[in-house]
């Protein structure tokens, strides 16, 4: 959603708007030092461990570890959407959105040329539909498969059900009368067109029909179940300017308050799950639409509740669909949140599990459900003999990408050490061997070469130890400008250790776009993956005063240089010894083997 607003208006936004202010507002600060301080908004405590940074424009807590810019704040402390966060502090600070996207993104169009609104369009339908369930003569059998499905009116209102006879003209009929009506109905993906003979006619026909919603209550598409047996069973709507069902749940608003309440949602895999339950008076499950869940899903919910159980039928396809949604929750399990997957029986499925033993036994397996760690590591296990070191050693090395993926923190210690228990290796080394499992036998070498990278100042024993390119970075995040004095990053980003590029990445973002501070950096990386990290090391505590901050930041990049040379250099030697070199290689041995000899 961030490349819909364009970026320098973020910028500016951020330049604008004053943190301090802003969380002032909602926790009285006291001034402390340089920052100011409060007890953390986020989590329950006596002493302050909340701290404002106004230099920084970035706020972190000590205690629960949250953090984030003026943007972050909204979003996580009034469950806004980033969009709704970035409306926020526009109309605070008397600034106007602006209508165009970046140059290279272009901008969603909610409404046609000719102006019809496609949010108001579909709300049309909606109604429409719902209106053809309870008055259209071909809907009797639509009403008997939801009777026989267990559905109430009072539910099926509840949900806006609807339905569509079998004609291929029954929307072109009643909202295609020109033209133009005809153009905004495919746009919103209610007509579809034959290309062959450029006819134009309904999308769905003959369906039971679910409006779906998007987090702010518009109605963005439809879903459309067949009655009988064919096929597609479950039809959505295409991808839209206002419908992406990669970013959509189906079930999310009329459920949000409720999850919320209960800090519990669960994740289903149809529309008639999330109903089913809800006849039954669990309102808190949503459905994904054809898709595996995906990050932006997971992200969604995990902004209004911790705790999320994945219910899935047991089946082969069900769990490879749980696979495929554990891989993408691994990056977001950060401490305090919990994701689980719950596995029904074969032929079982939420729908007629709940009719058939009712909400407390249902309830019952939720609560019971496998912890995504030990569904990681027990479907991993199935194909290793245990019994044997090769079996041990194969579900080390199998189970060590997943754990890259979780954010650093207590969860992903007790699965390191859960791991070395069962394979007979001591966390430490597993610790050691997930550290460096991306890296080759030539970065084995610059392993080697750089013992003083890993040599850092210690300044208390609650202070992490940082590698020197996350020193780098982390000096460079606290003061931006020192981007400007790092020189050439080309050698880095031709590199692939861990963190080089992304340093190199953050220079270039500010030696391209002057004026940013530390926040403005943070939320030009929103979207990266390594952000978790980002916003750790923006924190991390130097005690260096400004002078002694540049100093650090070119003894560190001087460092890195000279690491980098005699990792080409170690390369080189080798390629001489075992395949002989070019004449521009030689001549690059010759700098290098100089440049040793100087220093």
């Amino acid at each position: 959603m961030a490349g819909r607003i364009p970026q320098y208006f973020i910028d500016q936004l951020l330049d604008r708007v004053d943190i301090v202010d802003l969380i002032d507002g909602f926790v009285p600060l006291k001034k402390a030092g340089a920052n100011y301080k409060a007890c953390c908004p986020f989590h329950g405590e006596k002493s302050p461990s909340f701290t404002v940074s106004q230099d920084k424009q970035f706020y972190h807590c000590f205690g629960c570890g949250a953090n984030g810019t003026a943007i972050t704040f909204l979003m996580e402390h009034n469950h806004q959407e980033f969009r709704d966060a970035i409306e926020t502090l526009a109309q605070q600070a008397g600034m106007e959105i602006p209508d165009e996207a970046t140059s290279n993104k272009p901008q969603v169009k909610t409404k046609t040329e000719d102006g019809i609104d496609l949010y108001k369009l579909t709300e049309k339908v909606s109604d429409f539909f719902e209106q053809q369930l309870k008055n259209h003569p071909e809907a009797e059998a639509a009403k008997q498969y939801l009777k026989n499905r267990g559905l109430t009116g009072e539910v099926a209102k509840r949900f806006q059900v609807g339905f569509i006879p079998d004609a291929w003209d029954t929307l072109m009929k009643e909202f295609g009368g020109t033209e133009k009506q005809q153009a905004a109905l495919l746009q919103a993906g209610l007509l579809t067109k034959n290309d062959d003979k450029n006819r134009i006619y309904d999308k769905f026909r003959n369906r039971i029909m679910f409006p779906i919603q998007d987090y702010r209550g518009r109605y963005v598409g439809f879903g459309g179940r067949v009655m009988d047996d064919g096929e597609p069973k479950y039809l959505n709507s295409p991808e839209t300017p206002i419908f992406h069902k990669g970013a959509e749940l189906y079930g999310f608003y009329p459920a949000r308050g409720e999850i919320r309440n209960q800090s519990l949602a669960i994740a289903v895999e149809g529309y008639m799950d999330v109903i089913a339950l809800a006849q039954y008076d669990i309102n808190i499950a949503v459905a994904a639409l054809g898709t595996a869940l995906t990050n932006t899903h997971l992200q969604r919910l995990f902004r209004i509740t911790p705790n999320i159980v994945i219910c899935f039928d047991g089946d082969r396809a069900g769990r490879q669909a749980a696979w495929r949604a554990m891989e993408n929750a691994l990056p977001l399990l950060e401490d305090g949140r919990s994701i689980r997957f719950l596995f029904l029986p074969q032929g079982d499925d939420p729908d007629t599990m709940v009719r058939q033993h009712g909400k407390e036994t249902f309830m019952r397996l939720v609560n019971e459900a496998m912890p995504l760690t030990d569904f990681l590591i027990d479907t991993l296990k199935e194909d290793c003999d245990l019994k044997t070191l090769e079996g041990q050693a194969k579900l080390a090395n199998t189970c060590k990408p997943h754990i890259q993926k979780l954010p650093e923190g207590v969860l992903k210690t007790l699965v390191m050490e859960r791991l070395g228990k069962i394979t007979n290796i001591q966390a430490e080394s597993l610790n050691t061997n997930v550290a460096h499992s991306n890296q080759t036998n030539s970065n084995q070498n610059t392993n080697r070469s750089q013992g003083n990278q890993r040599q850092v100042i210690h300044r208390g024993n609650n202070t992490p130890q940082l590698s020197l390119i996350s020193r780098a970075i982390s000096l460079m995040l606290q003061n931006p400008k020192l981007a400007r004095t790092t020189g050439d990053v080309s050698v880095f980003l031709n590199t692939q250790l861990p963190g080089y590029r992304l340093f190199a990445e953050l220079v270039q973002t500010v030696t391209q776009n002057s004026g940013l501070n530390t926040a403005s950096l943070l939320e030009r990386f929103r979207e990266n993956k390594h952000v978790k990290t980002l916003e750790k090391l923006a924190i991390h505590p130097h005690n260096l005063d400004e002078n002694q901050l540049a100093n650090e930041y070119q003894a560190s990049i001087e460092k890195l240089r000279e690491s980098l040379n005699e990792l080409e250099l170690d390369m080189l030697i080798n390629k001489e010894q075992n395949d002989g070199l070019s004449q521009d290689e030689k001549i690059v041995l010759k700098k290098l083997l100089e440049s040793t000899k100087k220093r």
